[in-house]
């Protein structure tokens, strides 16, 4: 499938700082280089599922980058590798006159950063991919270019609602191009809004609850019986921050007796996230913004109310699969004029 790409090129004046770029990129926890090809980097929010990629111009790369990581298997993996020169090695290669002057001549066309953003997934995926780029852009003084727009686009500053908006305009584009002919999974505003929400505030969930040892639970996009629904995973002897999902795969943790005595087994069902919060909701503390959550304390010792709610609750076995976001959008194509029936023939 396509993708909406955008560019990050020195500004009129050709300097940037290459030393900002390696920050920002390493500062990032999502980030994953590809060390068979270290001008590739993949961002995966394990958050949110947001992904894209990344590549670099090989000119910013060391001769020999130190790449941490082999490959895009270890996505569970934070930090991206340092690839890049000082600012001093970059201006002297920039500088006329050198012996790679022909060298420099064949990549200075090159973008300096190229994004690749998908096409036809929740507009949450393009806005943290236009975030992140226009953040290398202020911190190294870099300019962008959409190469979308009318006659390939200029270089300049761009705000992130007009490369947003450009994003949108792209994929109606693609989809008046393709007569309609691509199926699609509408996420409605408060389905994407809770679920991009919750996922941008587990950074800081994290940070406040963490003295108190509670698990900020994950949202992942789940396939379930055709659809793509919103989806966290929690074990009922963990305390955890819940958000209010469309499933959740529940692993109950119950005490079986026998003759030596007890111990714990779990099992897993699928259950809906209203049937979930029904049960948890008198025993947790709510909170609503910036999405629905539970703040669920007393796992260890639940009250014999709650053990007896979860130990008679149905729900089916885990035939929910965690997917990607290709597919689904939270915002309204165009209509497509059916063809003639003369064309039909």
């Amino acid at each position: 499938m396509k993708t909406f790409d955008l560019f990050l090129v020195p500004s009129s004046s050709e300097t940037f700082d290459g030393e900002a770029i390696g920050r920002k990129l390493t500062e990032s926890p999502w980030l994953i280089q590809d060390r068979s090809d270290p001008t590739q980097m993949v961002y995966h929010n394990q958050d949110n599922s947001v992904r894209f990629f990344i590549l670099l111009d090989p000119g910013l790369l060391e001769k020999e980058p130190a790449a941490e990581h082999d490959g895009y298997g270890d996505e569970e993996a934070a930090g991206a590798t340092s690839v890049l020169p000082d600012a001093d090695d970059l201006e002297q290669a920039n500088l006329p006159g050198t012996e790679e002057e022909e060298e420099q001549d064949a990549f200075i066309d090159m973008p300096t950063v190229t994004i690749n953003i998908p096409l036809f997934q929740p507009s949450g995926v393009a806005r943290e991919a236009i975030s992140f780029l226009l953040s290398i852009a202020r911190s190294a003084g870099l300019d962008s270019i959409d190469p979308q727009a009318p006659e390939g686009g200029e270089a300049g500053s761009y705000s992130s609602e007009e490369l947003y908006d450009s994003w949108l305009k792209t994929q109606k584009s693609v989809f008046l191009e393709l007569k309609g002919k691509l199926d699609f999974i509408r996420w409605s505003d408060e389905r994407s809004r809770n679920f991009f929400g919750y996922a941008a505030s587990c950074p800081e969930l994290r940070e406040k609850y963490r003295e108190d040892g509670l698990d900020v639970l994950q949202v992942q996009p789940a396939s379930y019986n055709g659809d793509v629904l919103s989806l966290c995973v929690w074990r009922t002897d963990v305390p955890a921050v819940i958000p209010h999902t469309d499933l959740v795969l529940l692993e109950r943790v119950r005490q079986k007796r026998s003759f030596f005595g007890s111990r714990k087994v779990t099992d897993e069902l699928l259950i809906t996230g209203d049937d979930l919060w029904k049960i948890l909701e008198p025993f947790a503390q709510a909170i609503d913004e910036p999405a629905p959550m539970l703040i669920f304390r007393d796992a260890e010792l639940p009250p014999s109310q709650l053990t007896n709610d979860l130990e008679e609750l149905k729900g089916e076995p885990a035939t929910a699969k965690r997917t990607e976001f290709d597919g689904v959008i939270d915002f309204d194509l165009p209509d497509v004029e059916p063809e003639p029936e003369s064309s039909l023939e």
